[in-house]
């Protein structure tokens, strides 16, 4: 019988190795040391690398230092230090890791961990990239930073790329669309990921989401006061309407779903609308006047979504900057040009010089079914037996932090934006804001409700303190299964070390609350040992007022 032929041998794929995954981050990085110029590009390469390894890791698992961890950590921080200053002459150990990571370009990727003199190299890379840009992204408030002609420059650079590819990035050669540095507030301090690496860089996936960081106030405070304006004070179920199907911007949805608006009576004709603006301004006055009584300063003024119309936003923003106050505000407006769908977005108003505005659209639609229309009385509007969407349009996701103080970078979100885990959530931990402010329409703000489980999980990780608002009309429209009463619970405080969320309930005969908010600054350290020297600042909630409008 002849003999059976043998099978050809399987051939395994070693796998990209590291020269392939460097040439898609930083296309040509092998050809000179260039990118060494350019510390926060060097941190993208590395970091990257070391997060598709795994390689992050060891870190915690005895990678070789050289020498004990006190003297190492001052060494790291001399040649960050000097990097920082004369960044076109790397230090001599910044060129010597390089040349250990080209020397290893060969390596698959997922062998970097097996290569403990690779390892080494990538996180002393990382460590000293980060200490070379302490300060970035906020020399407005830190003459050391503004001093440094590398940091001040590579904070420049976060607005130019604002305006020129709407991406905000730190980088030069590292395009946007592949990974995103940003500065950063928070190293998590439970946990390990590549997040607890670095102090003062954030590594930012690419993808759909437009950031963008701006530095807008120059004034060191001691203390924040926001007064909180929870309009409007009362909600009827017949701002919730059905969307006639010739009316929407998509006719043919599924069985068993609609579309509805929130489309409150503001008038059907200019007297009335203009009383109304009277009501609303009238308002704000008051309680403009008895908040300064109360606290001498008012800082900034938040009100909850979809509170103003685009017209009746103008006008307040335009009060408030003249008095040099900031405004964050939801707004519903009518369809863009060529759509149906009316849109629900913030804006976030800020007196700098010349005065700031920032918007961002809601990134989801809320979707009523049969247990909140119960909840909130709808069901004489809307059908019970169907799911109804919110008719919005989902635009260009935009995701903004603004450097307020040098303990105050504020990240705003629009209601589903803060439970929903996509797009945005990796961002927000990977820079670690330390204000989040979720502006809601919502059911009262108690800590058994769903804001307070997802406040409770950014103030964990990264370390971010949050804030949730929603309008006096929807907490006494709500009436959830698990309260007995109508709560007037129009606001939650939730930061990582004061405790428990601290619900902030309205008293009857008062429209609106001052909250105070201090800083305490806390020593954090990355996984590799180094810490900031007590330079994170964690906003704390210290006083509450409440206040009315007579």
């Amino acid at each position: 019988m002849p003999r059976a032929k043998k099978s050809p041998p399987i051939v395994v794929s070693s796998g990209l190795t590291v020269e392939q995954f460097g040439e898609y981050i930083v296309p040509s990085v092998w050809k000179d040391e260039e990118l060494l110029r350019w510390p926060p590009d060097v941190f993208a390469l590395v970091a990257a690398l070391l997060l598709k390894s795994g390689a992050y890791a060891h870190a915690v698992s005895g990678w070789q230092r050289h020498g004990k961890l006190e003297q190492w950590i001052k060494d790291i921080r001399a040649i960050g230090n000097a990097w920082g200053q004369k960044p076109e002459q790397p230090p001599k150990q910044v060129r010597s890791w390089f040349q250990m990571l080209c020397k290893n370009r060969s390596v698959p990727v997922e062998r970097v961990c097996a290569k403990g003199d690779l390892c080494a190299a990538l996180i002393e890379l990382c460590a000293a990239a980060d200490e070379a840009c302490v300060g970035v992204g906020c020399t407005l408030l830190n003459p050391a930073a503004a001093a440094n002609e590398f940091r001040k420059q590579a904070s420049k650079r976060l607005a130019e790329t604002a305006l020129t590819q709407q991406v905000s990035t730190l980088c030069k050669r590292v395009h946007h669309s592949t990974v995103r540095v940003l500065p950063k507030l928070h190293t998590p301090q439970s946990g390990i990921t590549i997040r607890s690496f670095t102090h003062n860089l954030a590594l930012c996936p690419a993808g759909d989401v437009k950031v963008q960081w701006a530095e807008c106030l120059s004034e060191h405070r001691h203390c924040l006061n926001l007064l909180l304006a929870p309009w409007p004070l009362a909600v009827a179920p017949a701002a919730f309407q059905a969307v006639e199907k010739s009316s929407a911007e998509l006719p043919d949805l599924a069985r068993g779903f609609g579309f509805f608006e929130y489309n409150p009576p503001d008038g059907n004709d200019k007297l009335s609308r203009a009383e109304k603006d009277k009501e609303l301004f009238g308002y704000l006055n008051g309680l403009l006047s008895n908040a300064k009584k109360a606290v001498s300063r008012i800082d900034g003024v938040v009100f909850p979504e979809l509170a103003l119309t685009a017209a009746q936003y103008e006008e307040i923003s335009d009060i408030l900057m003249d008095e040099g106050i900031f405004l964050i505000c939801g707004v519903r407006d009518t369809p863009p040009p060529g759509k149906k769908a009316a849109q629900n977005y913030l804006r976030f108003d800020i007196p700098f010089s010349p005065p700031m505005s920032h918007r961002q659209d809601k990134h989801h639609r809320w979707r009523l079914d049969q247990r909140q229309i119960v909840q909130y009385g709808l069901g004489s509007c809307l059908d019970v037996a169907a799911n109804w969407w919110e008719h919005i349009p989902i635009r260009n996701r935009e995701l903004y932090f603004v450097v307020l103080d040098n303990w105050l970078t504020v990240c705003p979100l629009i209601c589903e934006d803060l439970a929903r885990q996509d797009p945005i959530a990796e961002l927000v931990r990977a820079v670690g804001p330390n204000l989040v402010i979720a502006l809601l329409m919502d059911g009262p703000q108690l800590p058994s409700r769903w804001p307070a489980r997802y406040a409770t999980v950014l103030a964990d990780d990264p370390g971010s303190s949050v804030l949730t608002l929603t309008s006096v009309g929807m907490a006494e429209l709500s009436r959830p299964p698990s309260i007995a009463a109508g709560s007037r619970a129009i606001a939650l405080w939730k930061d990582a070390k004061t405790g428990e969320a601290i619900s902030i309930e309205l008293p009857k005969y008062k429209h609106g609350a001052v909250l105070s908010l201090s800083r305490i600054f806390v020593k954090e350290y990355a996984a590799d040992g180094r810490d900031d020297g007590g330079a994170t600042g964690y906003p704390t909630l210290t006083g509450v007022h409440y206040v009315s409008y007579h």
